[in-house]
């Protein structure tokens, strides 16, 4: 579901300038890896943005000895606004491409892309609790034609509960009508930093991420994102009726975090797909509920061959704001 609040450096009053460092203390906003919506674990930083590039080598078919290269590009944004106390308002932007020959049988690459926007709440019920309320509308297609069939409507309702200063517990549910159908996402975990501030755990059941700052400089980690998405196809690849692309994937990394300018950091990033499934359907071809990484009521029929399991690279550039 990967694994990442904005601020547009407004200038505030004392009152509310306290206020919005009490609300960044409280709120996540969960790099759902399934909706593309960035991490906040809120304890000493807050990251407003990053830029991913990943890439695989040369990945082969199954059963076959056609190869294609996956690459993914990915930016997000986010950008809160205090109202009041208790209240502040959400705005996240979210682009994503991803390119790849979709069979064995199609020489060229498809270029398959999202742009979504999340608007809310966060809305402070005590010191303790706090809630985040989402609606996020996009558009996930090849791009060619833009039209109503590549519009996906979502939501999302996610709950910190704060422990104590080095622990906050979450818990909440996303919901999105995805090209296959209904697709639903419960959300738990806790987030963790230790009293000197080397050692950070984000751990839920989707995604997760345990680094530990070997200098005042260098952090080292890895972590695990659950992905779930699909995309509109313009044109029919293996038909004359229409399609849409699914993508499922579970990957594990290992990587190393360095600053390279104030308040930005270079994460180079090296891991491997333990699933990877990038499947075409027909339109009308649905299951009956996505939960997670499972599908009920799922017998579908793939139109294309399906990519095996196998490594890949990426690089990020995450620009953090420290509180």
């Amino acid at each position: 579901m990967g694994n990442a609040v904005g601020f547009n450096s407004p200038v505030l009053a004392r009152g509310s300038l306290l206020t919005y460092i009490r609300f960044m203390k409280t709120l996540i906003l969960s790099g759902l890896l399934l909706f593309s919506i960035p991490k906040c674990v809120a304890q000493n930083y807050i990251d407003l943005a990053n830029l991913a590039y990943s890439v695989t080598p040369q990945n082969s078919f199954e059963n076959s000895r056609d190869q294609t290269q996956v690459e993914e590009l990915e930016f997000q944004f986010t950008f809160p606004r205090v109202l009041d106390d208790k209240n502040t308002f959400i705005a996240n932007l979210m682009l994503e491409s991803n390119a790849l020959r979709l069979d064995p049988s199609l020489a060229q690459r498809t270029t398959l892309a999202s742009l979504g926007i999340a608007l809310g709440l966060n809305h402070r019920y005590s010191e303790k609790l706090a809630i985040t309320y989402l609606i996020i509308p996009k558009i996930a297609s090849d791009l060619d034609h833009i039209t109503t069939q590549g519009f996906q409507l979502g939501g999302l309702a996610l709950a910190t509960l704060k422990k104590n200063e080095h622990l906050n517990y979450k818990f909440g549910l996303y919901a999105n009508t995805e090209e296959f159908g209904l697709f639903l996402v419960p959300y738990a975990g806790f987030y963790y930093l230790s009293p000197s501030q080397r050692f950070e755990a984000y751990i839920t059941t989707i995604n997760g991420d345990i680094n530990y700052m070997l200098t005042d400089k260098i952090n080292i980690g890895g972590d695990v994102n659950g992905l779930t998405s699909s995309y509109a196809l313009s044109n029919p690849y293996f038909g004359s009726t229409a399609e849409y692309f699914a993508k499922n994937t579970t990957e594990f990394f290992a990587y190393v975090r360095y600053p390279v300018a104030k308040h930005l950091f270079l994460k180079a990033k090296a891991g491997y797909s333990i699933t990877r499934t990038y499947k075409v359907f027909e339109q009308s071809d649905k299951v009956a509920l996505g939960l997670s990484l499972f599908f009920l009521g799922d017998d579908r029929n793939p139109l294309n061959i399906p990519l095996q399991k196998g490594a890949l690279f990426k690089l990020e550039l995450v620009y953090r704001f420290p509180l």
